[in-house]
């Protein structure tokens, strides 16, 4: 018979991280935390939890190239290209930039197509049209969502540039602030360089 925490295991498995909004496999994390925990630490992974941020997620600690007793890699690292590297790198600096804000209401960040357009169409090269701008637009934030970097929270078909977005905090964990800066370094030496 199945573990009553079973469901959140296969969640994290398939997503490699849950948020407070995730009903119910947050409720159950919370209610089983210890039993996940024991679960994914028998394998070699574990679980880092972020109740003031929101979130869970799996980490997996680098193998030793000589230990042949560590585990096989569970959790596959997912290289991002130059567009999605300076997306995400502008998203958590928008994050960081709200948290710091003494007229946020709250930690949570909601953003819309427009707002995130306004933000990165320097960076990215002029597409012929505004339609293929758009477009590519819409696939870099489509595949940020996969990630779990971004949520959809209200979508509008009717005027695109309105739907909206929350970004997520995980976006902190997968970037530190030192990480952040090396970047913003990579990034200037990059323009000069063009």
């Amino acid at each position: 018979m199945a573990k009553p925490y079973a469901s959140v295991i296969i969640r994290l498995l398939q997503s490699h991280a849950l948020y407070t909004d995730d009903h119910p496999y947050w409720d159950l994390l919370q209610k089983h935390e210890r039993a996940v925990r024991a679960h994914f630490e028998d394998i070699g992974v574990e679980v880092e939890l972020n109740a003031n941020q929101g979130y869970a997620r799996l980490v997996q600690p680098e193998r030793v190239p000589d230990d042949e007793d560590a585990p096989l890699k569970l959790l596959r690292r997912i290289p991002l290209n130059y567009e999605q590297s300076l997306l995400c790198v502008v998203l958590r600096e928008w994050l960081e930039e709200h948290e710091s804000s003494p007229t946020a209401g709250s930690l949570r960040l909601f953003v819309t197509r427009a707002d995130v357009r306004e933000r990165v169409e320097l960076f990215f090269q002029q597409q012929p049209n505004q339609k293929a701008q758009l477009s590519r637009l819409d696939e870099l934030i489509g595949k940020l969502e996969s990630h779990g970097f971004l949520k959809t929270t209200r979508r509008d078909d009717l005027r695109p540039d309105q739907t909206q977005y929350e970004v997520k905090p995980l976006l902190k964990a997968k970037i530190s602030l030192s990480k952040l800066e090396e970047f913003r370094l990579r990034l200037q030496a990059y323009v000069e360089s063009v």
